[in-house]
């Protein structure tokens, strides 16, 4: 069955569904940063966090996970992060990538999204600069 053309110039130019991702991991990945996005807390707060954060991140460092696990899984899901922003994921990458966000906030945040979602906001722009840099080399 194909859709009908829309009269309207911006319903008509939009992708249909099926080309948007698929699978709930999608939903699950998108939500989380359209909520990074939108409730960012204020400057003190966050270096207050911050202090926290790398306080804790060197204690799960030392479990017996081992850090050699939770870098790996960083660099996925920070692949996975600038792949999803600047190009899009859709099926079973976006399932993997969904997969390896959750493992990533339990191994390495215990399950606190809050967390995970900072520590997010403070190495964004970092890690997106260097994937770009490494992308653009390629080509």
């Amino acid at each position: 069955m194909t859709p009908r053309p829309s009269r309207f110039p911006a319903v008509a130019k939009r992708r249909p569904p099926a080309q948007l991702g698929s699978g709930p991991a999608v939903m699950i990945v998108a939500s989380l940063f359209a909520a990074a996005v939108f409730f960012q807390p204020s400057a003190h707060s966050a270096e207050t966090t911050f202090a926290g954060l790398a306080a804790e991140e060197a204690g799960v460092a030392r479990s017996s996970v081992g850090a050699t696990k939770i870098a790996e899984l960083e660099k996925q899901f920070w692949i996975c992060d600038y792949i999803g922003t600047t190009r899009g994921i859709e099926g079973p990458h976006g399932e993997a990538c969904g997969a390896n966000y959750e493992e990533l906030k339990q191994t390495k945040f215990g399950g606190d999204f809050e967390k995970l979602v900072t520590w997010w906001r403070l190495n964004k722009i970092a890690q997106h600069q260097a994937l770009e840099s490494a992308d653009s080399a390629q080509y």
